[in-house]
């Protein structure tokens, strides 16, 4: 009962932000953010052991790796817990919503058959999950020998366990207002997000060191991780927003 009442939180919350969340994807598909994450999360699949044609995009929320991936041609599903999520993602897709195959489903519970997928991607995720080590093992299981798992992520609420990340936090605010630029966190029920976030395993540990203990301990032994690529891939608006929570990139070949 606890799981299912967790679960009802989770949708119920993604749900009451799929508006705002629709917006801050929609900015980044009309924006540079679109072609810079096109190019990088192209090249990582271009360096898979075989040809990447299938991707699972697991939680695409308001559909952004989707969009981006199938605008390259690539065979794409798409998949989320929340219904209103996937309603705004189609919305978001345009004329390339009839390219991909939209599902509900829950990223810890896969209804695809062994060795589906030529790769998974995954964008601010594995943080919300219940069960994260449950979920890896759904993602390994439906990818194929060879195949790549592209997992960006970040330790979005470890400031509520860490005093030296809640101070860069409390700082991102400051400088958000002291530079006038739209603070992404004003589009957040931040008390029902934060009550939300103490409830998940995650928000505890300092990643990603958890997640390569997790795959090694699944015998995935081709993984690599990518620290801190706000740089990268954040315009400077979102930099300052997430300065406390860097993006990483665990990737892991199958």
């Amino acid at each position: 009962m606890v799981v299912k009442d967790f679960k009802k939180e989770m949708i119920d919350y993604w749900a009451d932000r799929s508006i705002t969340y629709a917006e801050q994807h929609k900015d980044e598909l009309l924006g540079e953010q679109k072609k810079i994450w096109q190019d990088y999360i192209h090249q990582e699949l271009l360096s898979s052991d075989i040809k990447v044609k299938k991707v699972l995009d697991i939680g695409t929320g308001p559909g952004f790796l989707s969009i981006i991936l199938a605008d390259l041609g690539y065979e794409v599903t798409s998949i989320d817990m929340t219904e209103e999520m996937l309603t705004k993602a189609k919305c978001n897709a345009g004329h390339l919503s009839s390219m991909i195959e939209w599902q509900l489903m829950d990223a810890q519970e896969l209804l695809f058959d062994e060795n589906e997928y030529d790769a998974i991607v995954t964008r601010n995720v594995t943080w919300n999950l219940e069960n994260p080590e449950k979920a890896y093992q759904e993602w390994l299981r439906v990818l194929k020998p060879g195949g790549i798992l592209l997992n960006f992520d970040s330790n979005w609420y470890h400031y509520l366990y860490d005093e030296k990340v809640r101070q860069e936090y409390n700082e991102a605010r400051r400088l958000v207002k002291n530079y006038d630029v739209k603070d992404l966190y004003e589009m957040t029920d931040i008390q029902r997000m934060e009550e939300l976030a103490r409830k998940m395993p995650m928000s505890k540990i300092d990643r990603p060191q958890w997640d390569i203990d997790i795959l090694k301990s699944l015998n995935i032994s081709d993984i690599s991780v990518r620290h801190n690529l706000n740089n990268y891939l954040l315009n400077e608006e979102q930099q300052v927003n997430c300065m406390f929570s860097p993006i990483f990139l665990i990737k892991a070949t199958n």
